[in-house]
């Protein structure tokens, strides 16, 4: 469903007329709400990699919403992977107080990472910045796995490829969108309580589907081994109490 779709949509089944600003706000509400729903989508976690000189930090990518895990790639025609421990700020402060620990090997070995906020002024920039310990005066590639933030169907303008939601599920957005947009109306509680109910169904599919199958095609084994079947005992007749 592309956005011009969704206005559409919402204006026909509400039978009201809304502006562009009125239906980008409900959008990007029912996105929000459908996203703190469903947490850790794997669809929707993806990597970068970075090299870290001494003594500096990394601003994390604008659309990074949390980090999942952070590892060391070494260099080589063989690239191994070790991962990091998250530590508070402070541990790394006060348990490497030099800038930089001077060292000979090509691949230094880095222990922890911890996240800081930003100072920075860019509202398009991560609030987000990755720093390490110990802090090697050679650089040392870094990648980093975490959720980002989709973008919103509104800032696409339908000959672009749409964002994941609209495209795999668009209806928990639509019921979503339908639920802001009854609350500005001040709807009846009964219209309130359907597109509710409607939503509250399509974001269980929606939690079923990706946290369920996507998660189990990801990790099956090879082989499954064969389960015996589990055929319910008949139901036993009441016993004949005695006098």
């Amino acid at each position: 469903m592309t956005y011009t779709e969704l206005q559409t949509n919402v204006k026909d089944i509400t039978e009201m007329t809304f502006t562009d600003a009125q239906l980008s706000m409900f959008t990007k509400q029912a996105e929000q709400k459908i996203y703190g729903f469903i947490k850790d989508l794997p669809v929707l976690r993806t990597t970068f990699s970075e090299t870290f000189t001494a003594s500096s930090g990394k601003v994390l990518p604008a659309d990074c919403l949390y980090v999942h895990s952070v590892t060391q790639q070494s260099s080589g025609t063989i690239v191994n992977r070790k991962a990091l421990v998250q530590k508070d700020l402070d541990f790394l402060l006060e348990a490497y107080p030099l800038s930089t620990q001077t060292t000979d090997t090509a691949d230094p070995e880095v222990k922890y990472y911890a996240l800081d906020s930003s100072t920075t002024s860019d509202e398009s920039a991560s609030r987000m910045v990755l720093t390490l310990a110990p802090k090697w005066a050679t650089s040392v590639t870094i990648q980093v796995d975490y959720q980002y933030q989709p973008r919103s169907i509104v800032d696409t303008d339908g000959t672009e490829e749409q964002p994941w939601l609209g495209t795999n599920y668009d209806s928990a957005l639509l019921n979503g969108v339908l639920i802001e947009a009854a609350r500005f109306m001040k709807a009846e509680p009964d219209i309130v309580g359907m597109y509710e109910q409607q939503f509250v169904l399509s974001v269980q599919q929606l939690a079923d589907t990706v946290n369920n199958r996507l998660r189990v095609d990801s990790f099956r084994p090879a082989e499954s081994p064969a389960q015996p079947l589990t055929v319910p005992a008949p139901a036993q007749p009441p016993q004949r109490q005695e006098q």
